[in-house]
């Protein structure tokens, strides 16, 4: 049995090594000094203001992580991940369900999500709940990988 739990300081190992493993399994490259580095510091860069970070815990272990920070009337979801082996369990969108009752409670209007384009089962889950598919970008990933945005009406 899983559990969803806010972000505390003894869970960064855990969150590092998720994101890192499902980043070796898609062949993208790790940047720690770079474009990971929010990894290594999330209670500065999700747990200020009204932004949350949460994980998914199998027993102690960690096994998936999703935050979400607010910009204005718009919020974004970073780093939604699960580990292969816990993927169609419904945790992902229990995890994307938080992150969208967190936004209208920040008082957002919007979420947005950017997520690289080899992340279909993502990009399904995005639809499903209610996200259009809008726009794509090169990221500033050492891998200048190509994102579809996704976005949704929280009003």
């Amino acid at each position: 049995m899983c559990q969803i739990v806010s972000y505390e300081p003894a869970h960064c190992e855990g969150v590092i090594r998720v994101v890192r493993t499902v980043h070796d399994e898609y062949g993208f490259t790790w940047e720690a000094e770079g474009y990971h580095r929010d990894l290594y510091d999330i209670e500065a860069r999700y747990l200020t203001g009204a932004g949350m970070f949460w994980v998914v815990l199998s027993d102690s272990s960690i096994v998936g992580c999703a935050g979400v920070r607010p910009h204005g009337e718009e919020c974004e979801l970073h780093r939604m991940y699960l580990l292969r082996e816990f993927r169609g369990r419904g945790l992902g969108r229990k995890l994307l369900e938080l992150a969208l009752a967190h936004g209208r409670a920040a008082g957002c209007r919007r979420m947005r999500a950017w997520s690289d384009v080899k992340l279909t089962d993502a990009h399904k889950l995005y639809l499903k709940l209610g996200f259009v598919q809008r726009g794509e970008r090169i990221c500033d990933d050492p891998d200048q990988s190509r994102e579809y945005g996704f976005w949704k009406e929280l009003a």
